[in-house]
């Protein structure tokens, strides 16, 4: 059964949703490394909605499913305006500090630590899932 919570849309919010992660992980035996980066791409996602989504959401909801052979989480964005994932440019590691425009090196860092990622807007919500297989 999946663990939900409802966060304040703001950065605060974190502590709460870090208070599930570390509750919830533990409870399953999540291995460190495996805990450590799924708490860095949900804190990466949900600091992106908070600061870049735009709208009249108050509240982002996480839910959090951890099995046997997998964990996945969502984010949902209530109320916010339309915003397009595949906008976000793509990370250039070869490039210049210099030559380098701001953005997706977050999105970047998540990418590399999950299996797989999706985003999917509809009736004003953005929901971002994530997936994280385990090794056995």
């Amino acid at each position: 059964m999946p663990a939900t919570i409802e966060l304040h849309r703001n950065l605060d919010a974190l502590e709460p949703m870090f208070g599930l992660l570390d509750a919830e992980l533990a409870r399953h035996g999540v291995d460190d490394r495996t805990a450590f980066g799924i708490k860095l791409a949900a804190e990466e996602l949900f600091t992106n909605l908070v600061r870049h989504n735009t709208g009249k959401g108050k509240t982002i909801s996480f839910h959090l499913d951890v099995s046997p052979d997998r964990l996945d989480f969502e984010l949902i964005d209530h109320d916010v305006d339309p915003f397009d994932a595949k906008s976000i440019p793509r990370y250039d590691k070869g490039q210049s500090m210099a030559d380098r425009e701001p953005g997706g090196v977050g999105v970047y860092l998540v990418r590399s630590i999950v299996d797989k990622i999706s985003y999917q807007y509809e009736n004003r919500e953005m929901t971002v899932s994530v997936t994280k297989f385990r090794k056995t």
